[in-house]
């Protein structure tokens, strides 16, 4: 049956409060928002507020993945918005990881420059809302596997998402039917390439990284990857 779809255009609560009856939904709305604005424990730290900012590449860094200036702009900004968990944008591991040619990278020629792009939005929101003790700042770390903007690098042959796999995009040329999956010795040097960017993360102030795995991106395609071969295929072990 064919979803019939529509533009949220609601001007006030009210009107979203009279669709939901009109649609017969059980759905609870708040009047009150005052509890967006307590802290909130996350692990052994403390946001100062439960609003965040989502990981969302922009795609405006230079083409050797340092932030450009629309990206220290944004993380500025992100830095004076006054949400306390800022979830720093899709960072790849590997050059050849990067779904886009300006996507960030982080690596020991970048570091330095998302160390300073960090800086600027802990001062940034230290300058506007006082003390650093309650913002909390992470990196989205990624591989984009079939979506890899140089070369798709697929963990295993998919029959429906392989027809829109591009091996050509300009020309919208798929993968051709033999086209070969990464490899277990690629996969075991890319869990080192985590490891070391986590730990760079670490070293510059990032509070937390977190693995992006969504969208078919190689993290991802392994949870599912059961017709792999080899130690990271097959068994529901292997593949976690």
């Amino acid at each position: 049956m064919a979803i019939k779809r529509k533009h949220f255009r609601y001007r006030d609560i009210d009107e979203l409060r009279t669709e939901i009856e009109k649609l017969g939904l059980s759905i609870r709305l708040e009047d009150r928002i005052e509890k967006l604005l307590e802290p909130v424990s996350v692990g052994h730290k403390t946001a100062g507020n439960a609003l965040g900012i989502h990981p969302m590449e922009g795609c405006d860094c230079t083409a050797d993945g340092r932030p450009g200036e629309l990206t220290i702009r944004r993380w500025e900004r992100f830095g004076t918005g006054g949400s306390k968990l800022i979830w720093g944008e899709a960072t790849a591991v590997l050059d050849e990881a990067k779904a886009n040619s300006r996507q960030l990278l982080i690596s020991k020629d970048t570091v330095g420059s998302i160390a300073s792009m960090l800086e600027i939005t802990r001062t940034a929101h230290r300058n506007t809302f006082g003390p650093n003790e309650e913002i909390l700042v992470g990196m989205q770390l990624t591989h984009s596997g079939r979506y890899c903007y140089q070369k798709p690098m697929i963990a295993f042959r998919h029959p429906v998402v392989d027809r829109i796999t591009l091996l050509d995009k300009k020309k919208k040329i798929p993968i051709p039917d033999d086209y070969p999956v990464v490899s277990d010795d690629y996969l075991e040097r890319l869990e080192d390439a985590y490891v070391a960017a986590a730990k760079l993360a670490w070293q510059i102030g990032f509070d937390f990284v977190d693995l992006k795995q969504c969208h078919s991106y190689l993290l991802n395609e392994l949870l599912a990857a059961k017709t792999r071969k080899g130690k990271y295929g097959g068994s529901f072990e292997n593949r976690t």
